[in-house]
């Protein structure tokens, strides 16, 4: 904007220049005393030429002087003009500036442009603005990540998926997993290379072997040859002697045969009695056990014994938290075993449950959920989300029935006694098993639990007194026993448990 005083000045200035520059065009000055009426205000041309040009006046005949002179006081005033009007310019481009400047702080302040690393970002960005060079790294970090994501945020998931510690940065924990991984592929190198050298010396020890077995054989075959030499030799001699025994034996046979006649026909007419009421017996048995088969209910399978899953891992995987709670029944200090999933909770053929991964043991039971640390773990196999957790003696919905048979060494003394059969009773009970009485298979059992197989002794000799007999006797009642019930058990399909798999299926890692 231009100002009053300068409006003026420019005003003033160009109007007498005008004027004088019209007079003297028209070949002479007027100084006329009539005012002239130029740009609103008076002027008086004489009074202009007196003012301005005293020596032109009186001197007409050098009008080349006065020409330059006009021409002069005309380029002064554009001259003049032009200042004003750039000057005017010079100020609102001072204050766009001071503007731009303010913008530009707001994003890089003076100090943080002359900076090194501002000046290799601007040279990095090429054509682009660094605000566009930095945007479009912005953005190529997002689709590199996966999502957009504030840092806080990118943080916590890098912290949770990758176990990014919170002080350390995401380059050296990966620095960090890298080098791990260098090391874990140099020593399978070495286990590979081991190996190989075994495999070479396994090979090297297979030829030793075979060519020692065929020595052995060889030996042996020698001995062979030379023993049988001697057993044709002698063919003759023992030919002669066994047709001796047999005729001895025949001639015994026929003095024995009438005297144990009779005796042999009562015995035989016993047997067949005996063997005509055990086919019915068995007939009769068969019958009972096709109707007791019929009214079983079937136990379940123990590889479907899955009471819930993990749903998250905390810490540095030592906790975790469990889809079960008191609405489930879920008591404090309760062991589960922790599975990839529940095709690993089968038996092998020698009715062996397979140990978890992990074992947990419930700290904390709340409504829906509860907390578990973690009491055993595998290397290599950790705990993650949606995992399986097993309990033989627990299950939310049903009352599972065991049978507790025999002696325990529930501490681990090698010595098995009743009092541990007990503790052993009352554990099934607190954790929502039902321990049935007596010692017979039922049909709605569900388990069967063995303690450790009794000896079975051998016959007492003819010296051994009467105490020692009853104890004998004891003795084998109890391994007969022990075995009718293992025995019944498979036949009717019921999952026979030691200790020890109880232990597995309860996630226990020792009582």
């Amino acid at each position: 904007m231009i100002g009053p005083e300068t409006a003026s000045l420019l005003h003033n200035g160009c109007e007498k220049a005008v004027i004088l520059t019209i007079c003297l065009l028209g070949g002479k000055l007027h100084c006329s005393a009539t005012p002239l009426y130029v740009w609103g205000g008076r002027f008086n041309p004489h009074s202009l030429a007196t003012e301005i040009f005293p020596m032109a006046i009186r001197s007409t005949t050098n009008k080349g002087v006065v020409v330059a002179l006009v021409v002069f006081i005309i380029i002064s005033a554009a001259l003049l003009a032009t200042t004003i009007i750039f000057y005017s310019k010079l100020g609102k481009a001072t204050e766009d500036r001071k503007q731009a400047d303010a913008q530009l702080s707001n994003l890089a302040t003076p100090s943080e442009r002359s900076s090194d690393e501002y000046q290799a970002i601007e040279g990095e960005s090429g054509r682009d603005s660094v605000f566009g060079y930095l945007n479009t790294q912005h953005e190529n970090l997002m689709d590199y990540v996966g999502r957009d994501m504030e840092l806080e945020e990118l943080k916590k998931s890098f912290q949770d998926s990758l176990n990014v510690e919170p002080t350390t940065t995401l380059w050296s924990h990966l620095n960090k997993t890298d080098r791990q991984l260098r090391e874990d592929k140099d020593t399978i190198k070495a286990l590979n290379d081991r190996v190989q050298s075994l495999q070479v010396e396994k090979e090297d020890m297979s030829g030793k072997l075979q060519s020692a077995e065929r020595e052995r054989d060889e030996s042996l075959q020698a001995a062979v040859d030379r023993q049988l030499d001697q057993i044709r030799k002698a063919d003759s001699t023992y030919e002669q002697q066994v047709a001796s025994a047999l005729d001895g034996l025949e001639k015994a046979k026929e003095r024995n045969r009438g005297r144990y006649v009779d005796q042999i026909r009562d015995l035989e007419d016993e047997v067949d009695r005996l063997s005509d009421e055990n086919v019915r017996g068995e007939s009769r048995i068969q019958e009972l056990q096709e109707l007791v088969n019929r009214s079983r209910i079937q136990p379940k399978d123990p590889a479907n014994l899955v009471d819930g899953e993990i749903i998250e891992v905390a810490g540095r995987g030592d906790q975790v938290y469990i889809d079960r709670g008191k609405s489930d029944q879920i008591v404090l200090g309760m062991t589960f075993e922790v599975y990839d999933d529940a095709a690993q909770i089968r038996p092998d053929d020698e009715g062996n449950f397979p140990r978890g991964k992990s074992s947990i043991q419930v700290v904390k039971v709340g409504d829906t959920t509860s907390t578990a640390k973690v009491t055993r773990a595998t290397k290599g196999r950790p705990i993650v989300s949606n995992d399986v957790i097993a309990n033989a003696i627990y299950d939310p919905s049903y009352t599972f029935k065991f049978l507790v048979h025999g002696r325990f060494d529930v501490d681990g003394d090698e010595i098995a006694t009743l009092e541990e059969t007990d503790y052993l009773r009352r554990q099934i009970e607190s954790w929502g098993g039902e321990v049935v009485s007596g010692d017979r298979i039922t049909g709605d059992l569900d388990f069967l639990v063995l303690g450790i197989e009794p000896i079975n002794p051998p016959n007492p000799t003819d010296s051994a007194t009467a105490t020692q007999m009853q104890q004998t006797l004891e003795q084998r009642l109890k391994y007969q026993q022990y075995q009718d019930l293992f025995q019944a058990a498979q036949k009717s399909d019921i999952p026979v448990l030691n200790s020890n798999r109880l232990y597995i299926l309860t996630g226990q890692t020792g009582m």
